[in-house]
């Protein structure tokens, strides 16, 4: 079992890679479009995109294939270290019961970890590559419609040219399913990385059950569930059949399923539970609680649910501003002539003043709701040493944003 706690923040780490992968890609595509010269309809401007449309290609498979050289040791990194995690919290109650002294994971468990976490880092590859495919056809719609808005005689080449880094930049890398879907990279990974885990753990649960001969798991709850998840949380269940004090576990949590306990982005697990021996994690007044609207931002009463959905929108958006800033910055330093780099200079220290309104604004709604802010998720840049470690982020880019809002602010 691995608590909701845990499993929101397992992986900020790795994230904070994906982070700085996403800005790469954004500085890559920048960089090309400026490159790609003034937007035409002529032929030598189209062959100068093509051209400039193939080295990105390069440039993000090349950058992808960093990414993951290091990310495959950091999935199994997260994946032992859960499943260690997971069957000492299984085992807790033997222990203090004096019944078990400690909890191993046995051959089986660690060879369906290894594989598992096997699986998910091939998974995480594969999806991390289609980043190229996906920025390459973008690259390609935002200079085909800065050539048309050009064409029209309504927009300068620098105007167009700064919309088409924004619409690039606030799409960021994304990456492509097979079904055609897309998403966007960092909620690509922290999706499979989240779902990956937590299902491992609880295969490693459902093993060490059958070994302890245990007939029932309790399911673990936290403030902010989803409301069909609500109803289950917190509560015990009887893994085969049914009785009148105990409902039957897969029928009613949807275990199993992608909507269910552990499917997909689900931050619920559950674990053994020995009638007698355990005490029930979470009282019926605590389960009632999470519930309650007992969060009040601008005079409205918000539930824990309706506040991390609100705080989720203005962390999306202060990582739009962010990679929006990153994409100015690679034009400017990309920049040819006077004239555009004046004007990407301007655009960076607009967006500037715009990213720290919004981080006002998510400071003012954490003062006004006491909720924490979770900023490994509104980080854009990773800082790693010659080790390959993560060690910090994105002072670069945000630190330019600063000056550049104290000079707009000034005038």
């Amino acid at each position: 079992m691995l608590t909701p706690e845990y499993l929101a923040s397992f992986s900020s780490e790795y994230l904070g890679m994906v982070d700085n992968l996403n800005e790469q890609i954004v500085r890559d595509v920048a960089r090309r479009m400026v490159k790609a010269g003034k937007v035409t309809d002529t032929a030598k401007w189209q062959i100068k995109k093509a051209q400039e449309s193939g080295r990105l290609l390069e440039d993000i498979v090349q950058e992808v294939g960093k990414f993951t050289n290091y990310s495959e040791a950091q999935i199994k990194k997260m994946f032992k270290e859960a499943g260690v995690l997971s069957i000492n919290n299984d085992a807790k109650p033997l222990i203090r019961a004096g019944i078990a002294k400690e909890a191993n994971l046995s051959e089986g468990m660690l060879n369906l970890l290894l594989a598992n976490a096997e699986k998910t880092a091939g998974d995480v590859s594969n999806l991390t590559l289609t980043t190229a495919s996906v920025s390459q056809q973008l690259y390609i719609q935002s200079l085909n419609e800065a050539s048309l808005k050009v064409q029209s005689g309504a927009f300068s080449y620098q105007e167009a040219l700064k919309q088409a880094i924004r619409m690039a930049a606030r799409s960021g890398g994304k990456v492509l399913y097979n079904s055609g879907a897309q998403m966007s990279l960092d909620a690509a990974m922290r999706m499979a990385l989240l779902t990956g885990v937590n299902q491992t753990a609880a295969a490693l649960t459902e093993m060490y059950a059958s070994d302890m001969g245990v007939e029932y798991y309790e399911t673990s709850a936290h403030a902010g569930a989803r409301p069909s998840h609500a109803e289950w949380q917190g509560k015990v269940f009887k893994i085969d059949g049914s009785t009148s004090t105990y409902p039957n576990f897969v029928e009613s949590t949807g275990y199993g399923t992608v909507g269910g306990l552990c499917g997909a982005n689900c931050r619920h697990s559950f674990y053994p539970f020995w009638p007698g021996i355990s005490e029930p994690a979470y009282t019926k007044n605590m389960l009632q609680d999470y519930e309650q609207a007992k969060y009040t931002y601008n005079g409205n009463l918000l539930t824990e649910y309706e506040g991390s959905q609100i705080m989720r929108k203005m962390e999306r958006s202060i990582r739009e501003s962010k990679r929006i800033l990153t994409g100015y910055d690679s034009a400017v330093k990309s920049a040819t002539d006077a004239e555009t780099e004046s004007s990407m200079k301007e655009a960076f220290q607009e967006e500037a003043v715009k990213l720290k309104q919004k981080e006002k604004k998510l400071k003012d709604f954490c003062s006004q709701t006491g909720m924490v802010r979770d900023t490994s998720r509104t980080q854009v840049y990773a800082v790693k040493d010659q080790a390959g470690n993560v060690v910090g982020y994105g002072r670069s880019t945000s630190m330019k944003a600063v000056w550049a809002n104290r000079r707009v602010v000034k005038r």
